[in-house]
């Protein structure tokens, strides 16, 4: 039987092989990181248009891609 793995894992994993070194080292640009930071603090206050409500998802979902790569990119590194 084949283990279940999600697409973010298949994915993730893809991700820091390419380059692990760089993969661990990524951060947001400043732009993007105020973006999301705005909406954050937006949606506490007021609700969000539906625009910005799929925007915050694209975010978290991405958020979630990365942390996975940056995660197996770092077993890479030090294995």
């Amino acid at each position: 039987m084949v283990p279940k793995s999600s697409v973010f894992d298949e994915i993730s994993t893809f991700i820091a092989g390419m380059n692990p070194e760089k993969v661990a080292d990524f951060k947001p640009s400043e732009a993007h990181q105020q973006r999301l930071d705005w909406l954050l603090a937006k949606q506490k206050d007021t609700p969000l248009s539906p625009e910005e409500k799929s925007e915050v998802e694209q975010y978290l979902m991405l958020n979630r891609l990365v942390g996975l790569a940056k995660a197996r990119a770092l077993q890479m590194l030090h294995s």
